[in-house]
């Protein structure tokens, strides 16, 4: 292998065929060194190919070069999705807002309606009560009577009929449920909204 220093470089290029490639790299005292191959120690620490002219065709970084690379692009990229998100709640915030106050002509207005949507659910909630509990009442009944009976037809149809009212009780319990988690979310908008609502107001008051 052949190591020449900058004196001889140039005689080097001179020399070597027009498809030879010729490469340069720093060691660590800073010594400059010009070669036509590339030592297996050098091919990992970095280096550069010349063109027949001297001017640099490609600069090939090291191994460490480039895991700073990919640990800085990975940074990046991580940084640029948090942005991104950041400007996503933005843009859907501002949305909310937009909504919100074309919504709501006031606060009092606002109060009014989510009082009213939570009487509503109330209101549902109360009716589905009432009634699972008389069918409670109605199966306790016909449970009681089917104990009670000794004619295997008529236990039969009694049998159907408690089947049918459990199948009934489960509904009205699954539909309570459901109106029970929809005040739990309404409430929450309702806290959201109310006080969304009254810092939009405070800063259209002070625009003024």
């Amino acid at each position: 292998m052949k190591i020449l220093y900058l004196t001889t470089a140039l005689i080097m290029l001179a020399s070597l065929p027009v498809h030879s490639g010729l490469y340069r790299w720093v060691d660590a005292d800073g010594k400059v060194y010009y070669s036509d191959v590339v030592p297996p120690d050098v091919a990992q620490s970095g280096h550069t190919k010349l063109r027949q002219n001297g001017m640099v065709a490609e600069t090939i970084e090291s191994a460490e070069a480039r895991k700073r690379k990919i640990k800085l692009d990975q940074i990046k990229l991580a940084r640029d999705a948090v942005e991104k998100e950041e400007q996503r709640r933005k843009d859907l915030q501002e949305m909310r807002d937009t909504q919100l106050l074309a919504m709501f002509a006031s606060t009092e207005e606002l109060i009014k309606i989510y009082e009213s949507k939570l009487e509503m659910t109330d209101g549902s909630v109360a009716i589905l009560k009432t009634r699972h509990k008389k069918l409670s009442e109605k199966l306790s009944d016909i449970e009681a009577r089917y104990e009670r009976m000794v004619n295997p037809n008529t236990k039969n149809m009694l049998g159907i009929k408690i089947d049918t009212i459990l199948d009934d009780l489960h509904v009205y319990q699954q539909a309570i449920t459901e109106n029970l988690i929809e005040k739990t979310k309404i409430k929450k908008r309702y806290r959201s909204d109310l006080e969304r609502f009254e810092q939009l107001s405070a800063k259209k008051k002070k625009v003024k």
